[in-house]
């Protein structure tokens, strides 16, 4: 894994693009119905250590230090891996935008309905993407290709985890050894560990609810489960994340391939200052 996740949707920047399979279909991302009022982009001063996507004036966000990549995926709710054609300084050039909203938004509170949560997600995505469309130049291709996968289910023996509190605002903060969330969807789960396994994670185990739960690892030089599903051995005698996961929280991981979205960037540009 790359980084804390943080902030408003987390930052998760990854080092592998994805191997193509079979382009079942191509279409260009729908285009954003939300969009921004007051955009502000500059190059992130040299020297900062820490990255982070925030809320920004009036609802809109704020983004300190940020990679594009990460701009990207969480703009478009994919990861860095689900890029294809990606010039190098959208991984390595670091940036400071921050946009206020079409219309001023009101920013989710503890006990906010996840309904209307996810609906300030999508809103502040689109706006997002209107900024990369208009400041920065990109232009994107979808396409379905058919890939490996990881679908996250819940082992025999039932799954371990704390039911969450509603009044708290959902959270997940993760280095590359260990995991601790608060009132996290499953989704949220499935995200972090296509973060750490570069790969999609599509949650299967059924479960809508809201959890605590802290997850801890020893990571891999090349993670991939076995068919016991227990996980490789990893460095330091430590649980790979395939044991941790069943150990600790009741999970599982099982290999497939299935159909996932990619996009390919047609064009990108880096954008001028204001």
């Amino acid at each position: 894994m790359h980084g804390n996740l943080t902030g408003i949707g987390g930052i998760a920047a990854l080092s592998a693009l994805l191997v193509p399979g079979m382009a079942q279909a191509q279409t260009p991302p729908p285009a954003p119905v939300y969009t921004y009022d007051v955009v502000s982009i500059h190059p992130s001063a040299p020297g900062q250590t820490n990255s982070r996507i925030g809320p920004g004036p009036q609802g809109g966000l704020r983004a300190q230090n940020t990679p594009v990549m990460a701009l990207l995926t969480f703009a478009y709710d994919v990861r860095g891996f689900q890029f294809v054609d990606v010039p190098s300084w959208v991984w390595n050039d670091h940036f400071d935008v921050s946009f206020t909203p079409d219309k001023s938004e009101k920013l989710p509170e503890p006990g906010t309905a996840r309904s209307d949560m996810d609906a300030f997600f999508g809103r502040t995505r689109q706006r997002l993407q209107a900024v990369l469309r208009d400041r920065f130049g990109v232009v994107l291709r979808a396409e379905t290709r058919t890939m490996p996968v990881y679908a996250l289910t819940i082992s025999k023996s039932g799954y371990k985890l704390t039911a969450g509190d509603v009044a708290v605002f959902p959270s997940v903060n993760a280095n590359e050894r260990q995991a601790t969330a608060k009132s996290a969807s499953m989704k949220m789960l499935a995200d972090l560990l296509s973060s750490e396994l570069d790969r999609p994670v599509v949650n299967e185990t059924g479960l809508d609810g809201i959890y605590d739960f802290k997850l801890e690892w020893t990571p891999e030089i090349d993670p991939a489960p076995p068919a016991a599903n227990d996980g490789p051995a990893a460095a330091g005698g430590g649980p790979s994340i395939f044991t941790a996961l069943s150990e600790q929280l009741g999970l599982r991981l099982e290999s497939k391939r299935a159909p996932a979205r990619v996009y390919v960037i047609e064009k990108i540009e880096k954008p001028s200052e204001n």
